[in-house]
């Protein structure tokens, strides 16, 4: 663990809307901090960012997902069950178009202030992202040393911030559809076996198109410690909370939440 400055000291921040001034524009984000939460103990976070043309109310409410209430924070609210300090930014103008930075630096502000008014552990910085919200993600994942993993959901190939990409290991799980462009999910996950120095396999299995098939998770070998890349691969399109058998989005029947909050809690 590495806790952060804000351990030990009555906590500045609360649940709900925070703002923050970034480059000169207010930017907001909502914290959802544990039921008890404890100012000595350092608290893993995980940032969630949403897909294009939504906001940071999508993320809290998983409104794009049927139950309601059922994919609150991409269904890690329910799994992380109080134990992680869980944030929603906000895109200005609904996308992650990071002109001139401003949504990394959005990233660093909203983590400075968490690491000094909470008690982070600094080691458990995760993010999570749908869609362009996943694109953002990998770049971020490429800018910023301060992630120790990320999950990137139907978030496309390796562009948006892959030029100049750190070579600097980074724990990554990559789910996509195979009906959703998914030569570019592999090329994803390919840039993060390259990074982490995975051996293998030679190729991920993946279940054939239309067939209802259970989803594939691979679990690369050979890379550096502490270090993996998980790929999951479903039959299906652009859905957020893929299920097993069906189509479209299900917060009670998909198994993304399961298999992220598995990743997330394997960094010790």
């Amino acid at each position: 663990m590495a806790a952060s400055a804000g351990c030990g000291k009555a906590a500045t921040l609360a649940t709900g809307v925070q703002k923050l001034t970034v480059q000169g524009k207010t930017r907001q984000y909502t914290l959802q901090l544990p039921a008890n939460y404890d100012p000595s103990h350092p608290y893993r976070v995980i940032f969630g960012w949403h897909g294009a043309n939504d906001n940071m109310d999508t993320t809290v409410k998983g409104s794009l997902v049927q139950p309601p209430g059922s994919f609150r924070y991409f269904g890690l609210e329910k799994q992380s069950n109080n134990t992680a300090i869980l944030v929603a930014p906000d895109a200005l103008n609904k996308a992650w178009y990071n002109r001139n930075n401003e949504d990394y630096s959005f990233y660093d502000a909203m983590l400075a202030q968490l690491s000094a008014g909470l008690c982070v552990d600094d080691h458990q910085i995760f993010s999570i992202g749908f869609s362009h919200g996943g694109a953002f993600v990998k770049a971020l994942s490429c800018k910023r040393d301060t992630l120790r993993g990320v999950i990137i959901l139907d978030g496309g190939g390796p562009i948006d911030g892959s030029t100049g990409c750190s070579d600097d290991p980074i724990g990554a799980m990559v789910v996509h559809g195979v009906n959703d462009g998914i030569a570019g999910g592999r090329a994803t996950r390919d840039l993060y076996v390259q990074r982490n120095g995975c051996t293998g396999p030679a190729s991920a299995k993946e279940p054939a198109v239309n067939s209802r098939a259970p989803h594939i998770l691979t679990e690369y070998q050979g890379c550096k410690e502490g270090y993996p890349v998980w790929f999951v691969a479903f039959d299906g399109q652009h859905w957020m909370a893929p299920f097993d058998g069906g189509s479209g989005n299900n917060g009670d029947k998909t198994f993304t939440p399961g298999i992220a909050w598995r990743f997330i809690t394997q960094f010790t």
